[in-house]
């Protein structure tokens, strides 16, 4: 297989005359439109659901969601960021390229979702409801994996084949879509509803965007004279530390409702799970935000120091008042979705509280991904996040109600829990290197 090629002309990389800079300003907005849109219409149909339907059923669905996306995050091994880093340089081999990244995706999530399936029948139970065998449900959940896994597949490798805008129009029509059957289905299926807005755009919209995938792919590998795929070594040395990282995001993002619900009941779950979306939203943007660095120390790695100290100045100064904002707004927007989320409001405050630590880590993430120390950046994430873990499966829970449902209160120790996981992993990102610096070298 012969060498990586170097960066290919305008007509290789699917861009016309007008320069890399106009590129790469309307790839940039592309991502981030298609962000913002699924973040709004993350809050929009949660607002919903808490709005016409009780609160236990939000929390059965909210476990269901957050679980099929922890798969699809798991299994897809981080190929949406490789196909941004490949495709424009395979060249004749693009369509390869794409195809090829569903032969691993669509098995791998197939077998992640399966097993999580059997090990948490919740989730098939949630997806059947009350009117479809078990079977049903957990097939469902076992399609919607598969079908987010290969969704930033496909947003990627549109985009770097110079189809930057598909993304974007594509995730708004999917956004309005999953609210319009959210609508329609909610109020009358409850959890099954919420499944169903999810389930069945996420199906359609896969079927279509592998077509359209497929046909852009195919042609911009026709307007290249030149093929490249990446090497079995140079595969792995990419993936490998970037997917383990990957891991800790999503296990930090998704799993930790899933726990909650099983553990305190679906009713306090869903109160969990509405404070847990605002906490996550800030550690999202922040830890985005922190990519930027990477493009600074590439322009002017003489001057890396300097950078690193203005974008942790930077990083406090948007963020810190996000934050203060959030405390002091906590039960007002939590009010929004009712008064059994609104009881989580101290529990939100704590859980911002313990996003100031985390900032710090958010920025160490940042710099480590930016020197490229992958390994670094994996352990640090896949240790964070294994802390706020434990303390969410192993922190003692006081008794259940009349109702058998455990009170609000009792999430207390668990954000407390983050807090203080968060706190000791700041510090240890602040003290121990100055610590090593200190250690006298081996005679």
């Amino acid at each position: 297989m012969p060498p990586e090629p170097p960066a290919g002309t305008a007509k290789d990389l699917g861009s016309s005359d007008g320069g890399s800079g106009k590129r790469a300003l309307s790839d940039g907005l592309s991502l981030s439109i298609s962000g913002a849109v699924g973040s709004l219409a993350g809050f929009v149909s949660w607002l919903i659901a808490a709005r016409i339907m009780p609160q236990e059923a939000v929390g059965y669905a909210s476990a269901f969601v957050s679980a099929f996306l922890l798969v699809a995050g798991v299994a897809q091994l981080n190929l949406d960021s490789a196909m941004m880093l490949w495709m424009p340089k395979a060249g004749r081999k693009a369509a390869t390229l794409f195809w090829r990244s569903h032969l691993v995706i669509i098995p791998s999530c197939a077998l992640v979702g399966l097993a999580y399936v059997l090990l948490e029948p919740l989730m098939a139970t949630t997806g059947a409801g009350d009117s479809l065998p078990v079977w049903v449900g957990g097939l469902l959940f076992v399609l919607a994996g598969i079908g987010w896994g290969l969704w930033g597949v496909h947003d990627f490798s549109l985009i770097a084949v110079g189809k930057t805008w598909w993304a974007s129009w594509r995730n708004i029509a999917f956004a309005v879509a999953r609210i319009g059957m959210l609508v329609a289905l909610g109020a009358s299926l409850g959890p099954l509803g919420v499944v169903l807005s999810w389930v069945v755009p996420i199906a359609l919209w896969t079927l279509g965007s592998t077509v359209v995938g497929g046909i852009y792919t195919r042609k911009f590998a026709q307007l290249s004279d030149r093929e490249w795929l990446p090497t079995r070594r140079e595969a792995v040395s990419f993936l490998g530390p970037t997917t383990l990282a990957h891991w800790g995001t999503v296990l930090l993002f998704n799993q930790v409702t899933v726990i909650v619900t099983q553990r305190f009941g679906p009713t306090t779950g869903a109160a969990f799970f509405i404070a847990w979306q605002a906490v996550m939203v800030i550690d999202i943007a922040a830890q985005r935000f922190m990519q930027s660095l990477s493009a600074q120390l590439a322009r002017d790695p003489e001057n890396a120091r300097s950078h690193i100290r203005a974008s942790r100045k930077r990083l406090y100064v948007i963020f810190l008042p996000m934050i203060l904002v959030g405390v002091l707004l906590a039960r007002f927007a939590l009010e929004f979705f009712g008064p059994g989320y609104a009881e989580a409001a101290d529990v939100l405050r704590v859980l911002l509280l313990g996003m100031v630590a985390r900032l710090v880590i958010s920025h160490e993430l940042g710099v480590r991904q930016a020197r490229h120390d992958g390994v670094g950046f994996a352990r640090l994430q896949l240790l964070s996040t294994a802390f706020v873990i434990a303390v969410v499966l192993f922190i003692p829970i006081g008794p259940a109600d009349a109702s058998g449902a455990h009170p609000v209160e009792q999430l207390m120790p668990v954000a407390a829990g983050y807090a203080i996981s968060q706190l000791v992993c700041a510090v240890a990102v602040v003290v121990w290197p100055r610590l090593r610096r200190r250690t006298p070298a081996p005679a």
